[in-house]
């Protein structure tokens, strides 16, 4: 009963945004950035996927998630063109959650991503939102908060990522596009007081993700591929291109 309702309340934007637009059966998932043991979480709430995950080293990743990885691809998203590795217009899911404002041509990246979409695929795209850039700092702990709150305290953020930018140019490929928006689930929120003191008691600080919500630190865009064929979106096309 305890881990259902964590369960519940710990539901991903991710999950949330995809699991009712993927088929029946054994939908196949592409997960870009697949440590904080993103492979196990994604299983707890899609157990009939077939989990293809993507990263340049192993990090945050146990044997559960092992087990729960069905591919991985070990692509330095840094090198863009290794993406070429993956095929395209094949997943029924492309998620890259949290890892375009780690990269220094997040645009070029989204590109490629797109193309691995099959028609009728959705894309998930999440990053840290412009308003992170006022939060209070949580790196070395705010009040009895955490982790990252304020953009600035994860180093190897590399720069905000332009969302709208990025919608423009998935509907021009042909792409139905919703947002960008604000991360914000109520659950998050409404039961907030409980898990703040759950988590006090268990590990004496609050995870500062778990403020994300009603901090408005991340924003989002769900994308789908229309049509009957791969558009050939161009490796770092229109996404490559000047504001």
């Amino acid at each position: 009963m305890v881990s259902s309702l964590y369960n519940w309340f710990m539901l991903p934007h991710r999950i949330a945004a995809i699991r009712r637009r993927l088929p029946a059966g054994r939908p196949l998932l592409l997960d870009v950035g697949c440590g904080n043991h993103s492979p196990r979480i994604t299983k707890t709430y899609l157990p009939d996927c077939e989990y293809h995950g993507v990263d340049n080293r192993r990090w945050a990743r146990d044997g559960a998630d092992d087990r729960a990885v069905d591919q991985f691809h070990e692509i330095d998203l840094e090198s863009a063109g290794q993406l070429d590795r993956i095929p395209d217009g094949r997943y029924d899911a492309v998620i890259c959650s949290q890892v375009l404002e780690h990269l220094s041509d997040p645009y070029g990246v989204v590109a490629r991503l797109a193309r691995k979409a099959k028609p009728g695929g959705v894309l998930y795209i999440e990053t840290p939102s412009p308003r992170s850039l006022s939060l209070p700092s949580a790196a070395r702990g705010w009040l009895c908060v955490r982790g990252c709150l304020n953009f600035r305290d994860d180093d190897s953020h590399k720069g905000l990522v332009d969302l709208g930018r990025v919608a423009a140019a998935l509907e021009r490929d042909g792409f139905k596009v919703s947002g960008p928006r604000p991360c914000f689930l109520w659950r998050r929120v409404l039961f907030l007081p409980l898990y703040i003191i759950a988590t006090l008691v268990a590990k004496g600080f609050v995870p500062a993700s778990v403020l994300w919500d009603v901090a408005g630190f991340a924003v989002s865009l769900t994308a789908v591929r229309l049509g009957s064929a791969a558009s050939g979106l161009p490796a770092g096309g229109n996404m490559g291109r000047g504001r």
